[in-house]
């Protein structure tokens, strides 16, 4: 067996809008635990959002944006290989673990634990001087939570596991059934991979929608064609369209006051409307949108059994995920990455990954 690393090169998150590359001792993780090699990691709309000060995790968690410590490495969509007594293995990394004790653990909402720590957003964690995180080396993760991936599925196809699970929740929290009516706003890597999610649930009929070109000539490469114009004359078309039916599921990954009521306007009664995105802006809206029993929900994270079903839709070509991938920089070039995607409209920037 190969003699392993004992620091690792890594991009680090001094603190908000300072980003280093440098070389750091490998953050040890809670016992026991096993050693990774990255082959690639995603760059995820969060890790931007750190960049700028912002705490996903805690707003979609916890409810409220709690302040992140210096130092930490960013990454939660990795994979990587990992070293046993029979030789490599390829593996995904599932980035957070849950205490098993609390309320929500024993009431089988592990996405949502009191005492969750997160792998990538310095959840959880006592003080470190590092916070562990995928865009490294190498790096120690919980025994147990590196899945193992089958060759047909790519390192960097594995890089959207994460998103993919978290998707796949989304698609439940809204009950969506066979035969349903599925929309989707935001067409980033989420609602791209919730919008594949419900055709493969069964939805009869998925539809788009973004605000940037982009992204809507993209859907097109993974079978997302069907788009409603972002603005409230495309809403209100396509509910004269459709003779006032609307949609019986809809996923909101944009979060804004105007997403969420253009959003419930094209909803179905009986519907379910599902917030991916959460913000701390007032939110108001009239309560008429939400008669005909319609019901505003939010999905947070996903749980442990929904990332091998992802691996398996991958696996099974079930869903598209290679040409989302627009660039790829290597690690010691992971600020240049991140000047790209703070300026992606520019670039024509999608998904991201960095490769050692």
């Amino acid at each position: 067996m190969k003699v392993l690393m004992e620091e690792s090169l890594a991009v680090i998150l001094e603190k908000p809008e300072q980003l280093a590359i440098k070389r750091i001792p490998i953050p040890p993780v809670s016992k026991p635990s096993v050693r990774v090699a990255m082959r690639a990691c995603g760059i995820c709309g969060s890790d931007v959002r750190y960049y700028y000060g912002e705490n996903p995790w805690g707003l979609h968690t916890l409810g409220k944006n709690v302040p992140s410590p210096p130092n930490m490495v960013l990454g939660h969509e990795v994979a990587g290989v990992m070293q046993t007594d029979a030789g490599e293995r390829r593996v995904a990394i599932l980035a957070y673990k849950a205490c098993g004790e609390c309320e929500h653990c024993r009431a089988g909402r592990e996405n949502i634990c009191d005492n969750m720590e997160h792998f990538g957003h310095s959840a959880g964690w006592s003080s470190m001087p590092y916070y562990p995180g995928g865009m490294s080396e190498q790096f120690d993760i919980w025994d147990g939570f590196a899945y193992t991936i089958p060759d047909a599925v790519s390192f960097e196809a594995a890089t959207f596991l994460d998103g993919l699970a978290v998707a796949i929740h989304a698609v439940e929290q809204g009950n969506l059934q066979a035969g349903g009516q599925f929309g989707v706003l935001g067409l980033g890597p989420i609602g791209m991979l919730a919008a594949q999610v419900a055709r493969v649930k069964g939805a009869s009929r998925v539809v788009g929608c973004d605000v940037s070109a982009f992204p809507v000539d993209l859907a097109s490469k993974v079978g997302l064609t069907e788009m409603i114009q972002a603005d409230s004359s495309g809403f209100k078309k396509y509910i004269r369209d459709t003779q006032s039916r609307g949609l019986d599921v809809i996923i909101d990954t944009v979060g804004t006051p105007e997403s969420i009521q253009d959003g419930l306007s094209i909803l179905n009664k009986a519907g379910a409307f599902v917030l991916l995105a959460v913000h701390e802006d007032p939110l108001a809206l009239p309560s008429v949108l939400l008669s005909g029993e319609r019901s505003l929900l939010t999905s947070s994270n996903s749980r442990y059994r929904h990332f091998p079903e992802a691996i398996d839709l991958l696996a099974e070509g079930k869903i598209q995920v290679e040409p989302l991938i627009t660039h790829r920089f290597h690690l010691p070039d992971a600020l240049e990455a991140f000047a790209v995607m703070r300026e992606k409209e520019q670039h024509q920037a999608y998904k991201m990954v960095i490769v050692p």
